[in-house]
């Protein structure tokens, strides 16, 4: 029996050893949190209740802890990371403790509806950031972080660890901090309550930043209770005396630490008051989105791994709705509390598990234990937190941002330091507005800037013409445009073209040309520019091209009026556009002048004037197109090559999809086909009539046999091709390098 008995006890006790083995380190890590958070809970207590609303605390830190453990259990149940934890944040906790100070104010008097109507602000904030948490998940917009301006969410940080920082010598000092009481302060009994607390802070602050490991905090939190007591017993004073001179936190014990919010505790709170100070908490939702995603995205890259947002967002959504409901704290995922897993190498959900369950057994000991706290603990604790913000948005910011940057940090600061956070956070809408308006006006809104003289439409054209277009180019000014076109760009826009219009330094412009192609949208403010440029224009006689417009800024600029009727000219795209300025300017060139020699005029400038033209032209065979008539077809082999007499021809590449687009236009007295013929390639390109087309055709057998039969007169049409395609060359490196530029 015995022998049988062993045989069956040895496997299950090593599968238990086996079981704790794999639990240990998650309940471990769990139960670390556990007290820390509970430490940070009862300071965030003692700062909301301060004051004449501090024989309240051990009710008010009941309610803290119930909010963090609905926190952790709701958030380790739905979070996207095993990890995860969250409970009610100091941010929430800095603002909050105004409203509280506020509502004390306005209800006077230590009574339990002062109270109650704290906890029910607490619960309708909570209630509120729990509907807009799920609401942004359940839209999908967790990645709306990524537009906040960043020096924004610092000035708001700033502003929070401003109020720790003041809010945490209120708690130590047993007073508000104004600047009417700030002699107070300095009463050498006071003084040595708040100046040990922040000898406290400091320490725990530069420990910290040597080791930054989560047993540091709870392990100097203990050792400074234990001193505080050692210095009590030595100079001979009692919990109740040390109590009395505020060196413990105060507050009336009562039966439980913490009660649901019943109905009928909450038809005793002021209703009217709350609704009064919802202006102030409403910001706070703005800080609870933007803290927890930007939170949720540290341990993103902590953990090495993806972190679903939007689910992030619904799971802390359905974690403040469970808060608010019991009258608790709004809150959110912790980045330092959450990494603590994975810096151990555990990934579990029972590290927030467990650590609610230290928050649980917190609550079931009672209220007793909080008023042996040591305040210069826990308002050194707070005061810590609120030194953390400063030291990263105001002390190392200033080394991490641009100046202007830092400036609006400094402003929201100060404003939040001034005058409150409400007014901080219109002072920061305010300076993202102008912060994003400064900087995208100094965004390049201008692609490419060109001239006709080098951006050529893709429009062949005879020498004459070209020779002209070089010469005259420089007067049509193009522009391409880029992003979204505001009331700053518009107006930078218009005050370059103002500037280049009446610069008397440079040749009279003929076009301006403003590509649309890369714009993305226009305000409906900066439209009132292009009025401007427009009026600007027509006075100095010159042509405003609109190409590429979009259907919506197309009717933008039809609702204003800026339509061809008023002289704008609008083309499908900036190819097109160009090739009626330069239509514009050759016009201009040629008017009086006699037309030209049509028939091969520019071969026979290339010509020895010994060469008879009559002898040239017995190698070539005269055609007919008419419009729409193909002359060459895309793949066919290359056996010829054309000299347009009249008329024009459009060469096309024809795409996949059926679809062709226009590679080049060609005019009379240029020559199409030579490269295909010259290479022996297939034809590249279809070539077609735009109209009815006179035309000579040089087919390969007959150049084969002008070189044999005069090879003096090939050599010169091989010359006239070389300078050609030279020409084009020229034109096009001209084109790139003005790109590049």
């Amino acid at each position: 029996m015995t022998g049988t008995t062993q045989s069956v006890t040895q496997p299950g006790a090593a599968r238990g050893r086996l079981v704790w083995a794999s639990f240990a380190p998650a309940l471990t890590a769990g139960a670390t949190v556990g007290v820390v958070v509970v430490l940070i809970q009862v300071s965030f207590a003692a700062l909301i209740f301060s004051g004449d609303l501090s024989t309240h605390l051990p009710a008010a830190v009941g309610v803290l802890l119930a909010s963090s453990v609905l926190m952790l259990v709701a958030v380790a149940a739905l979070s996207s990371v095993p990890v995860m934890v969250a409970v009610p944040q100091d941010t929430v906790a800095a603002v909050t403790a105004l409203v509280a100070v506020s509502i004390a104010h306005q209800l006077p008097g230590p009574d339990r509806d002062t109270f109650l109507t704290v906890v029910a602000a607490l619960a309708v904030t909570s209630l509120a950031a729990g509907v807009v948490l799920l609401l942004l998940g359940g839209l999908k917009l967790g990645n709306m972080v990524r537009f906040i301006p960043y020096p924004v969410v610092g000035g708001f940080l700033a502003g929070t660890g401003w109020l720790l920082v003041k809010g945490a010598i209120g708690v130590m000092a047993g007073i508000p901090v104004t600047l009417r009481n700030l002699s107070e302060l300095f009463d050498p009994v006071t003084l040595a309550r708040w100046t040990s607390g922040l000898v406290f802070a400091v320490v725990l602050f530069a420990a910290l930043r040597r080791r930054p490991h989560l047993l540091v905090l709870p392990a100097i939190v203990v050792g400074s209770i234990g001193l505080s007591y050692v210095g009590l017993a030595a100079a001979g004073t009692s919990p109740e005396e040390a109590r009395g001179g505020g060196w413990l936190l105060t507050g009336v014990p009562s039966r439980h630490l913490w009660r649901p919010l019943t109905a009928s505790a909450i038809s005793h709170a002021d209703w009217s008051i709350v609704a009064h100070h919802l202006g102030s908490l409403l910001p706070l939702l703005f800080l609870i989105v933007v803290a927890l995603l930007l939170n949720a995205t540290g341990v993103e890259l902590a953990i090495g791994r993806d972190v679903d947002l939007n689910r992030e967002l619904r799971a802390a959504g359905w974690a403040n709705i469970a808060s608010g409901v019991s009258g608790g704290m709004a809150g959110y995922q912790a980045l330092s509390l959450s990494v603590l897993g994975p810096k151990t190498g555990i990934s579990s959900r029972l590290v927030a598990g467990s650590a609610a369950g230290v928050c649980a057994v917190a609550i079931l000991v009672g209220p007793k234990f909080v008023t042996y706290i040591p305040t210069p603990v826990v308002g050194g604790l707070i005061l810590f937190l609120g030194l953390g913000f400063l030291m990263e948005w105001v002390v190392d910011a200033s080394t991490r941002f641009p100046r202007a940057d830092y400036l609006v940090v400094l402003l929201i600061l100060g404003v939040i330091g001034t005058f409150g956070f409400l007014q901080g956070v219109g002072a920061g809408m305010i300076a993202a507005i102008v912060l994003f308006v400064v900087n995208y006006s100094r965004t390049q809104f201008i692609k490419h800037e060109l001239t006709g003289a080098i951006y050529r439409s893709k429009v062949e054209r005879p020498a004459d013409e070209r020779e002209v277009l070089r010469e005259h180019g420089d007067r049509v000014w193009i522009l391409e445009l880029q992003g979204f076109i505001f009331f700053g760009t518009a107006n930078n826009l218009l005050e370059q073209i103002r500037g280049r219009v009446l610069d008397a330094g440079t040749r009279p412009l003929r076009s301006i040309v403003l590509d649309f192609r890369r714009v993305t949208g226009i305000d409906s403010s900066a439209i009132l520019s292009f009025e401007k440029i427009l009026q600007l224009a027509v006075s100095r006689g010159i042509s405003l091209v609109l190409t590429e417009v979009a259907p919506s800024i197309q009717r933008q600029f039809d609702h204003l009026g800026l339509t061809a009727s008023r002289g704008v000219r609008f083309f499908a795209d900036l190819d097109h556009g160009v090739e009626w300025c330069e239509d514009q300017l050759l016009a201009q060139a040629v008017e009086g002048r006699p037309p030209p020699d049509v028939l091969l005029a520019d071969l026979e400038t290339t010509l020895p004037s010994t060469v008879d033209m009559d002898r040239l032209r017995g190698y070539l065979e005269p055609m007919q197109l008419e419009a729409g008539e193909p002359l060459v077809r895309q793949g066919e082999p290359a056996e010829d090559l054309f000299f347009i007499e009249r008329g024009r021809v459009t060469v096309l590449l024809e795409l996949p999809d059926g679809t062709s687009k226009r590679l080049r236009t060609m005019m009379p007295r240029t020559v199409v086909g030579e490269v295909a013929l010259y290479l022996g390639a297939p034809r590249s390109s279809t070539v077609v009539a735009e109209e009815r087309c006179t035309l000579y055709r040089l087919s390969r057998t007959s150049l084969e046999r002008m070189e044999r039969a005069e090879p003096a007169l090939a050599a010169s049409f091989h010359r006239f091709v070389a300078r050609l395609t030279a020409e084009r060359l020229v034109d096009a490196t001209r084109a790139l390098e003005d790109l590049l530029r």
